[in-house]
């Protein structure tokens, strides 16, 4: 069967339309959203909120005489790696110092064991919070410390 020029045309131009309706059935069709993306947080002990890549981090109460500060975050996911000052209220009540002086202590900040952070959908906070020293300690302090999170489930 000879094929004419007129029939290759009109061929080709059926399957350039039938590409073009395709292609815009395609694009009109959105993408898979994929699985939720998660947000993991560090509950702030003040405001109860969760932040990402905190600053300053408040231990255990707030305002309490030792926090994290100066935070600096290497990596944020599921685990959090970052460095920072371990800050110690050196002054007890009856002192005359002032303003509170901190000793600073540095540090390497693991936050870790993300679980469901229940009224937040979509984020997990971190339940632990380990810091390594790397430098001086306080006295009697462990070189590695870890505390726990358990009020932000609730």
């Amino acid at each position: 069967m000879r094929l004419s020029r007129t029939r290759i045309l009109v061929t080709a131009g059926a399957l350039a339309a039938a590409g073009m309706v395709a292609g815009s059935v395609l694009a009109a069709v959105p993408a898979s959203a994929g699985p939720a993306t998660t947000t993991y947080v560090l509950v702030n002990q003040c405001s109860g909120k969760g932040q990402v890549r905190p600053s300053t981090i408040w231990l255990p109460d707030c305002p309490s005489g030792v926090l994290i500060g100066s935070a600096k975050w290497t990596s944020w996911g599921s685990v959090a790696f970052g460095s920072g000052k371990l800050e110690v209220d050196n002054c007890t009540p009856s002192s005359s110092c002032g303003p509170s002086k901190y000793t600073k202590y540095p540090i390497l900040i693991v936050a870790w064991r993300a679980e469901p952070w229940q009224g937040a959908k979509g984020d997990d906070y971190f339940s632990r919070v380990t810091w390594i020293y790397t430098g001086n300690r306080p006295k009697h302090a462990a070189v590695t410390e870890t505390l726990t999170w358990p009020f932000a489930a609730e």
